[in-house]
């Protein structure tokens, strides 16, 4: 007897719901319910496993209060996927990020479609984990020296340059590393006093978008990074290094200053 193909519900307006229905079918799901952002009593609809929710045609209080909404759509086995624009990512990604959720920018039909398939096979470990579970737990304080020392933001700025000019003659593939350009970039931000967005962040990281956001919500979820509110905006927030995180990183340039190493 074959297995009942996961229920999902796709949230958005008329068009961009038609298109989430597509993807959902071609990666082996049921569409069990649709719900416009004007209808929030869908989203209460029996058998749904996984919720697709379509935000590129909202702006303004519209995508304030859609992002609200999805901020309570109950928890589901397969998670919850939203699509959305780059210009977006800063009001969409920052409440988002603690939940159980994989953030899209301007995917294509394909991409959508591999992302669902992805999630649906595995409901335990969705798209947002990139990292190993207990990447927490395997940190070691060996050979990092107690007391941190002195670092100049401008010598991690140049230490930044000079890892985006390896791209100038090899291809960008052969270097991403996005946790580790993302926690340069604000312990940077940190010596000059300076706040990050979300946006600002995925770019720093030097990937897509969507890959980007991924480790941003993973390395939120592991204590690495923090969210800091907006003070003028309550929807918006800056990423900052958490206290943990920015011992490690001061401890770690010490280990470099002491061995006579320069930042990589």
């Amino acid at each position: 007897m074959p297995m009942a193909r996961p229920g999902a519900l796709v949230i958005g307006r008329t068009g961009a719901r038609v298109h989430l229905a597509a993807a959902a079918v071609r990666a082996g799901a049921d569409v069990v319910a649709e719900s416009d952002w004007s209808d929030a009593g869908s989203s209460g609809a029996t058998g749904v496993q996984l919720v697709i929710a379509a935000l590129e045609d909202l702006s303004g209080d519209s995508l304030n209060d859609a992002v609200d909404r999805l901020g309570h759509v109950p928890e589901t086995e397969f998670g919850l996927i939203v699509t959305l624009t780059e210009s977006q990512i800063d009001a969409v990604a920052a409440p988002l990020l603690a939940r159980r959720i994989t953030l899209l920018c301007d995917p294509q039909a394909a991409d959508l479609a591999a992302a669902i398939a992805q999630v649906l096979v595995a409901p335990v470990e969705p798209t947002a984990r990139v990292l190993p579970a207990n990447v927490a737990d395997q940190r070691s304080d060996y050979g990092l020296p107690a007391e941190p020392v002195q670092v100049a933001a401008a010598d991690v700025r140049k230490a930044i340059r000079a890892r985006r000019l390896r791209s100038r003659p090899f291809p960008e593939v052969l270097f991403e590393d996005p946790a580790w350009d993302m926690l340069l970039d604000l312990y940077a931000a940190h010596l000059e006093r300076a706040q990050v967005s979300v946006s600002s962040l995925c770019i720093a990281s030097a990937v897509a978008p969507s890959t980007a956001l991924r480790w941003i919500g993973r390395m939120t979820e592991d204590g690495l990074f923090v969210r800091e509110p907006d003070p003028f905006d309550r929807r918006r927030a800056f990423m900052a290094l958490s206290e943990t995180a920015l011992d490690r990183m001061n401890r770690y340039f010490a280990t470099l200053a002491q061995n006579g190493l320069a930042i990589a």
